[in-house]
């Protein structure tokens, strides 16, 4: 045999030639992915700016993270998936966590659809009695989601001059005065009679609101169906919330801001969710 002869693998196998910065590119796929999950966490982190932080912002804010982040060290994150589905008890718990993420995200994307119906609602017939939900007083003054909310109402009562308004809401931390009261002053300062006004100013929750309104209905002798107000993002689960009642009732939808708008519709159908689970 030769002495001089190159080995056969040699001279069928070319060697791989890096080349600089190689390793530093990432497929277009994984780039698309990245830029999107980027995008949903700017979405739900630009409510921040307001001052509004929840338990949805900081969850879907969490969530993007922790996707973008796999999609950046996707190899080392499949192998790290592969040593813990090699052991046992591993897969049991990628089987379960899985299964879990994909039911408990299918769920929120369904409701959050479902939510995102309602967000232009408004009555499909007369209604001769308006319920106003309360939301937060800062003092004495209307936060800005309650001002939209004051808003329709105005505007509502207006167009219909022989239509009354329940003005319901309790009174919260930092509130100097009921939910309720905050909504008549408002409203009587821009021109509405006193007398087509009802308080309701005990309800603490959204179910509150319905039920102590239903009751005021009832023993005021006030004619249905009503016309629910509330930020457009919160009227499809009131209206659930009326039908689980038996309260004949059409949504109004009032604006709120673009920006926390998507915070506020995961955050109606987690409490969609949390709805469910405790009735």
């Amino acid at each position: 045999m030769s002495k001089n002869r190159v080995p056969a693998t040699d001279e069928k196998t070319p060697r791989a030639v890096s080349r600089p910065g190689e390793k530093l590119r990432l497929p277009r796929w994984r780039l698309i992915l990245i830029l999107l999950c980027l995008l949903g966490f700017l979405a739900f982190c630009t409510p921040l700016a307001g001052g509004i932080l929840n338990i949805a912002n900081v969850a879907a804010m969490s969530g993007f993270l922790l996707l973008a982040a796999a999609f950046c060290w996707w190899p080392g994150f499949l192998r790290l998936l592969g040593r813990i589905w090699a052991k046992p008890l591993g897969k049991v718990l990628l089987l379960v966590v899985g299964v879990g993420s994909a039911a408990v995200i299918l769920t929120l994307a369904v409701l959050f659809c479902l939510v995102a119906t309602k967000l232009w609602a408004s009555p499909q017939e007369p209604c001769p009695t308006v319920i106003v939900l309360g939301c937060q007083v800062k003092g004495r003054n209307p936060s800005l989601l309650l001002s939209f909310r004051i808003e329709a109402a105005v505007d509502y009562l207006e167009a219909n001059p022989d239509a009354v308004a329940i003005l319901t809401g309790g009174m919260g931390p930092g509130e100097d005065i009921t939910e309720a009261s905050c909504m008549y002053e408002a409203l009587t300062a821009r021109g509405i009679d006193p007398a087509r006004l009802y308080l309701e100013e005990e309800a603490r929750n959204t179910r509150e609101n319905l039920q102590y309104s239903k009751a005021l209905m009832e023993r005021e002798g006030l004619r249905g169906p009503a016309a629910i107000i509330s930020n457009d993002f919160h009227i499809y689960r009131a209206l659930q919330v009326a039908g689980e009642m038996d309260l004949p009732a059409w949504g109004l939808a009032a604006r709120s801001n673009w920006y926390s708008r998507p915070t506020y519709m995961l955050r109606e159908a987690m409490a969609l969710v949390r709805d469910a689970l405790t009735d």
